[in-house]
């Protein structure tokens, strides 16, 4: 539906009226999550007695005797994959944005809702292999036979769906806003 249409329909009006309150509180959420992902980067790589814990109970091994050049390394991996973050959560506000001004069933909003879809997928597959290099910095001083070479978890096959979720349904999003925009042609 263009947004002319939509803001015509009295449908959508109805809509935007009934998920108001849940595309501000998702808006909201995605910029806290993007603040609050940076500040538990940030404090787990600065307090290097939470870090050795980390690897010695998730990994078991030992990296007390990392350098700074290997923190420093690890660090910025990991703030390079919260790049990814931040940017999904500004297309999931800018997805939320356009619903609040009406465009629920726009092309716009389909779009953005793919991005997001998209580039999280991106980033799940980047996160498995930033995790195996980032071990790899931080216990690069280990003979090779002690070190560790990544782990895949659970959630990063909830993830995957997830964000092929998206993707599917900014697909769906965009065909209907093509029909939509069709149909306001004939009318």
């Amino acid at each position: 539906m263009t947004d002319i249409a939509a803001f015509q329909d009295p449908r959508v009006s109805a809509l935007r009226t009934r998920i108001g309150w849940i595309c501000q509180t998702i808006r909201t959420l995605v910029v806290l999550f993007a603040g609050a992902d940076l500040l538990a980067i940030l404090t787990f790589w600065a307090d290097r007695g939470k870090v050795e814990s980390h690897y010695r109970e998730l990994l078991q091994i030992d990296v007390s005797g990392a350098s700074q050049g290997q923190y420093a390394i690890a660090t910025a991996l990991s703030l390079a994959l919260w790049v990814f973050v931040a940017v999904i959560c500004f297309c999931l506000w800018r997805v939320f944005s356009l619903y609040l001004s009406g465009g629920v069933f726009s092309a716009e909003a389909a779009l953005w809702l793919r991005r997001a879809g998209v580039i999280g997928l991106t980033s799940i597959f980047l996160d498995v292999a930033l995790r195996s290099a980032i071990i790899l910095a931080i216990a690069s001083h280990l003979p090779f036979e002690q070190s560790h070479h990544g782990y895949i978890r659970l959630e990063d096959l909830l993830n995957i769906i997830f964000t092929l979720m998206l993707v599917a349904i900014a697909h769906i999003f965009k065909t209907a806003a093509d029909i939509a925009g069709e149909n306001a042609q004939f009318v």
